[in-house]
């Protein structure tokens, strides 16, 4: 999606105070890429109308997806070149109070835009957290592989154990971390096919079945752990993260409801910000994501 030219302007922007350096990626972003950009642009626009059914929303998803997408990237930037005091005062947090004074609890999401920050806030609370993340399987080139170092280079320096990888073990690991007390991030809206995932159940999202993981969640419930929902969005030329009320219970399934309700609210609210539209049909009928970004789960 992006090009070498917008890497310098993340890199530039990363320079700025947080306010005029989110402006300027949001303003300038859109500019860049002709006839590349028009065209994500079209293709936001048509599934955001063939699943919500609303031409505002469409429209206006199509005109600002772009640039929530380069805000997020500018996150993973400024993850590495700004202290954590100065990314947290860059950031609004809302709904706090529904994350857990100690762990163990699982923080989950859907790819939305700016969720990178969750794991500042998480450490400024004194919970230990790590990301239930699957590096990408292609090889990555030029911006897209210089966004992913950083986040990766996040994660080592600031995240222990830094990532578990789903496959073999990966159960074993989390358990490990859970009893101990920790936080495992997650981020659930992935094809079960992409990373070729045993444990995923059927359920509904925007209307159209679909099948998600649940492992994580069934985990959750065998530790009593609260499942607290998040998503992130520029807002003011200010990154802003929200926390919704925590799901608790014994029944896998029904937290996976509580979170789907959650992330489709968001949806439905601020489609720009969901960066899955590009691969909607991917998603809904499980295959395996084409884009260079590799998947999460």
């Amino acid at each position: 999606m992006f090009h070498s030219s917008d890497l310098a302007l993340r890199r530039a922007a990363a320079v700025l105070p947080s306010r005029f350096g989110y402006a300027l990626t949001r303003r300038l972003t859109p500019l860049l890429g002709g006839e590349r950009r028009r065209w994500i642009g079209s293709r936001v626009r048509q599934s955001v109308h063939d699943l919500l059914a609303d031409e505002s929303l469409a429209t206006a998803a199509a005109e600002r997806f772009v640039s929530e997408m380069a805000c997020d990237d500018l996150d993973a930037v400024t993850s590495l070149r700004w202290s954590e005091e100065d990314r947290l005062s860059a950031t609004t947090v809302e709904g706090a109070q529904h994350l857990p004074r100690t762990g163990p609890a699982v923080v989950t999401s859907f790819h939305f835009s700016g969720g990178f920050r969750v794991f500042d806030v998480l450490r400024s609370r004194g919970l230990a957290a790590t990301f239930l993340h699957a590096p990408p399987r292609d090889p990555m080139r030029g911006y897209d592989a210089a966004i992913h170092t950083m986040r990766a280079q996040y994660f080592r320096r600031h995240l222990n154990p830094p990532f578990i990888e789903p496959g073999p073990g990966a159960r074993e690991r989390l358990h490990e971390h859970l009893d101990r007390g920790g936080v495992v991030v997650a981020l659930l809206d992935v094809a079960p096919g992409a990373l070729d995932l045993r444990d995923h159940v059927a359920c509904t999202l925007l209307g159209r079945p679909l099948r998600l993981p649940i492992g994580l969640l069934r985990l959750a419930a065998r530790h009593g752990a609260p499942v607290v929902s998040y998503d992130g969005r520029i807002e003011n030329d200010r990154r802003t993260l929200s926390f919704h009320a925590a799901a608790h219970g014994n029944d896998p399934e029904g937290l996976l409801r509580d979170v789907l309700r959650t992330c489709e609210s968001v949806i439905r609210a601020r489609p720009w910000t969901w960066q899955a539209w590009l691969e909607a049909e991917v998603l809904f009928t499980g295959g395996r994501p084409r884009g260079p970004e590799g998947s999460f789960s």
